[in-house]
């Protein structure tokens, strides 16, 4: 299997809820194009001079055969994908 990374860091919308002090995220609308969140891989936190820290997700969606990388921005509650590949 070759590994492609595609980095694109442009802004997204996203659909969230939080449960339990965890985000959920649900879909991402990126491209005009919907993506269906299966299921959160992981997450991490990274300091950020501006944001004071932003929230990082990797997440799967299946329909699509696409892992995903989308950071959450705190202070300014914006969201943007990082960077994605195909599942396949």
């Amino acid at each position: 299997m070759t590994y492609i990374q595609n980095q694109v860091y442009k802004p997204i919308e996203v659909i969230s809820y939080f449960h339990n002090s965890k985000v959920e995220i649900l879909k991402f609308k990126w491209d005009r194009r919907v993506y269906k969140v299966h299921r959160i891989a992981n997450i991490w936190r990274l300091p950020d001079n501006e944001e004071g820290f932003k929230t990082h997700f990797t997440v799967i969606c299946e329909d699509e055969s696409l892992i995903c990388e989308l950071s959450f921005y705190h202070k300014s509650l914006k969201w943007e994908i990082v960077q994605y590949d195909s599942l396949v």
